[in-house]
């Protein structure tokens, strides 16, 4: 482990036997950091939660292993006895706000400058654009991304991009499912289904694979229901 001389951790926090911590860092006693965690300077984590119903207790945030916390980035413990939550492999850019009770799955990338909201739920592999604002109780799709200086108010489709104030579905996630190497059938299944929906249809069910996901994710449920769909788009 190493800590920066000037960093302030609480004795009370857990961390991992080679979590490295930079300097000015602040690390409440409410956290746990996995193996491989990166700290970077002025970063704030396990600060009380922004939420004038919170009165108090043993809440907490947990940091899953190889996530790396850039510059600035500020984490507020959970209002309740669920962690706010970040998972493995996470990249959260510099001057990020991870509001109390957001659960970030793994592999998330959140650009420079974005703010989560409350209770916001970010599923793997999905990334945030730089400077984008996601309100409270968002769902935003597994390997979704959101194009930067975004207002997301409604939940993103996994697999999907948004785009805009308000933000709109304009189109698959071209680029990051071709670096996943998602196969081209699933693909080709996805741009029918993502074609369906833009049109105004329904869908009530699929066998597997992605499309699955997809369909499990419009059924779950839903605090700012779906963004809409912008007619004409392209890749983001």
């Amino acid at each position: 482990m190493h800590v920066h001389p000037s960093a302030v951790v609480a004795p009370e926090a857990e961390l991992a036997d080679d979590v490295v911590i930079g300097p000015y860092a602040v690390v409440h006693g409410c956290v746990r950091l996995a193996a491989g965690v990166r700290v970077d300077s002025h970063a704030v984590l396990g600060g009380d939660p922004q939420d004038l119903a919170f009165t108090g207790g043993p809440t907490t945030v947990e940091i899953g292993p190889d996530t790396v916390i850039r510059e600035a980035v500020i984490v507020h413990r959970s209002t309740t006895s669920t962690p706010t939550r970040i998972g493995a492999g996470c990249v959260i850019m510099g001057q990020v706000h991870v509001a109390h009770d957001c659960q970030l799955g793994d592999g998330v990338v959140v650009s420079q400058a974005a703010s989560l909201g409350g209770h916001v739920a970010v599923d793997d592999g999905a990334v945030v654009g730089g400077m984008s604002l996601v309100q409270q109780h968002v769902r935003i799709g597994r390997q979704a991304v959101v194009g930067a200086m975004s207002k997301v108010t409604r939940d993103v489709l996994p697999f999907c991009g948004v785009e805009g104030s308000p933000a709109t579905h304009r189109a698959l996630n071209v680029v990051g499912l071709k670096r996943s190497g998602m196969p081209p059938a699933d693909y080709r299944a996805l741009r029918h289904v993502f074609d369906l929906l833009r049109d105004g249809h329904e869908l009530d069910s699929w066998a597997d694979g992605p499309v699955a996901q997809l369909v499990e994710f419009l059924a779950g449920p839903s605090r700012r229901g779906i963004s809409p769909f912008r007619h004409g788009g392209e890749a983001v």
